[in-house]
């Protein structure tokens, strides 16, 4: 679903994936929050909570949200099962 590397402060980086049960704690925490908000929106602060989420199920992180959100930045990365652009030009090489 989300794909995200993790940078805390003084501590080495990861890359943790949201599913839909880091999803689902973030809907159950948050005031009018639903998948369909989350997409169309992508508020940072809604993003930190699925970080945060997906980094605890994982057992990669230990603190807590607000801990979280003062010593953590992230990157949203692509995703790796999106398919190649079939639009890309191909290399074409001259003699």
């Amino acid at each position: 679903m989300f794909r995200f590397k993790v940078m805390p402060d003084g501590a080495e980086p990861f890359e943790v994936e949201a599913m839909t049960r880091d999803i689902f704690q973030w809907e159950r925490t948050t005031r009018n929050g639903g998948f369909n908000k989350l997409k169309d929106e992508m508020r940072t602060e809604d993003l930190y909570a699925v970080a945060y989420f997906a980094s605890r199920r994982h057992d990669l992180y230990t603190g807590t949200l607000a801990e979280f959100r003062e010593t953590c930045d992230f990157d949203i990365l692509p995703d790796q099962d999106a398919e190649a652009d079939p639009t890309q030009p191909e290399a074409s090489g001259t003699s």
